[in-house]
């Protein structure tokens, strides 16, 4: 006989707490920590869901796999159940629901001597005779008595057969037994036999398995709460600011909040977009256009942010663009573009927004020059794809390209598709070249679209 957990509750309970990841990110728990002797601290629980969240995945498909048909395969389904049971368990307490074993004697029908015990009492009772504690079972009165117990071996049920074909006094319970786990005590002369049925174990384990769904339905109801919260609470307008620039560090707050301060930082980027400008006059005049665009795009933001329909995962931008107008076998150009943004600046809390303008990396003005003149030299011998790609492999081999200098042949390969509007000044900075590289894009799908 095995257990027969259902894959899919797993799962469901995974994907119900990925839902709103921001949410599960900034949970807090109470747990134990090592200086703190017994004594629970809250702390953040995110990385404890995670853990029990990939504990439970393995555990369920591991314990369906345990064929309960010997006193090995007895022992792991104690052991890896209990602790599948022990995860669920920390997730319920996270989340605060409380499974109610007081009283629950359904699976094992094992009150006790003095009727305090349950069925929770009763599985880690075996268990710890049978596996855990088999030479120190002590702590379960209700079973024991006052005497403690050492559990030597396990009868199967063929050796219980045995046993029973020579003593008519056997116990009903003993006889139709799977397994018994054979107890010395100090208090009897012949050894006490506790009968194991493996029918229960699966329907007491199943039963805490399924607990998984109250969780899934606290997850849901903790995320509502949550989320009529945060649409409750309302976030300032710009017009409700000195400046714009304020506006924004205040929605920096609302996204950290609904979204996850891993995201916030996105709204650096922003100001540094609002904070940029171009000395060549047709660059700047479609930086205007842009930024307008720009702060349009942020109002549905704001919109979104306010509903909360903007998830953690923050997939939208101010400024969408196709670009579809770049051919496939030209998408490595288009990825190693991102070779330009200065993430390590825009996510470095201690760098203003005005210092990335300035601080992103500058170029070798006439080596980029060199560089590109070969790439226009093969355009306008009308090179195929794969052609133009080796022709930017013999530049890298013979000037050892930096990621920087990559990224602007590659720019350079992708022009015959651009715009050609206003042309790029490759000899900016690494984040000039990076506006320049966004607003020619935008520029390019608007007048396609």
């Amino acid at each position: 006989m095995k257990t027969n957990f259902n894959l899919e509750l797993n799962q469901r309970l995974r994907h119900k707490i990925n839902e709103h990841h921001n949410f599960a990110y900034e949970k807090q728990g109470a747990f134990l920590f090592p200086a703190k002797g017994r004594k629970k601290v809250d702390a953040n629980a995110y990385n404890c869901i995670c853990a029990c969240l990939d504990r439970i995945d393995d555990l369920v498909n591991h314990c369906n796999s345990i064929k309960i048909n010997n006193i090995f395969g007895l022992c792991d389904i104690f052991n890896y159940g209990q602790t599948l049971i022990d995860c669920i368990t920390m997730l319920a307490g996270i989340y605060q629901v409380r499974y109610q074993s007081d009283g629950d004697s359904t699976s094992f029908n094992q009150l006790g001597s003095d009727g305090t015990g349950n069925d929770e009492k009763y599985f880690k009772y075996l268990r710890s005779l049978c596996s855990v504690h088999p030479v120190e079972t002590s702590r379960y009165k209700m079973y024991q008595g006052e005497e403690p117990e050492w559990c030597a071996y396990m009868h199967t049920k063929d050796s219980i057969m045995r046993y029973y074909s020579f003593n008519v006094n056997v116990d009903e319970e003993l006889k139709h037994a799977d397994f018994a786990a054979v107890v010395y005590r100090n208090d009897m002369v012949f050894n006490k036999l506790v009968p194991i049925n493996v029918c229960e174990i699966v329907n007491y384990l199943e039963k805490r398995y399924n607990f998984i769904e109250q969780i899934i339905n606290e997850v849901e109801n903790y995320n509502r709460n949550l989320i009529c919260q945060m649409q409750k609470e309302r976030i300032p307008l710009p017009n409700e600011f000195n400046s714009y620039k304020d506006y924004l560090f205040s929605l920096k707050s609302a996204i950290s909040e609904r979204c996850g301060e891993n995201k916030s930082y996105i709204v650096r980027e922003w100001i540094a977009f609002l904070e940029s400008k171009f000395e060549n006059e047709k660059m700047q005049a479609l930086l205007d256009k842009y930024q307008i665009a720009f702060k349009e795009g942020i109002a549905r933001i704001h919109d979104g942010l306010q509903e909360m329909s903007i998830d953690h995962y923050f997939e939208v931008e101010p400024v969408e663009c196709d670009t579809a107008f770049i051919p496939k076998e030209y998408s490595y150009s288009r990825e190693k573009l991102q070779y330009l943004y200065p993430g390590h600046l825009i996510e470095n809390e201690e760098v203003s927004p005005e210092e990335i303008l300035i601080k992103s990396k500058n170029c070798d003005g006439k080596r980029i020059d060199e560089m590109l003149s070969v790439i226009e030299k093969a355009q306008v011998d009308n090179l195929d794809s794969y052609e133009m790609y080796e022709v930017a492999n013999n530049i890298d081999r013979c000037y050892h390209v930096t990621n920087s200098e990559w990224a602007r042949i590659q720019l350079k390969i992708l022009e015959p598709y651009l715009s050609d509007s206003v042309k790029i000044d490759y000899h900016l900075n690494d984040w000039y070249v990076y506006l320049q590289k966004q607003i020619i894009f935008w520029e390019t799908s608007r007048k396609r679209s």
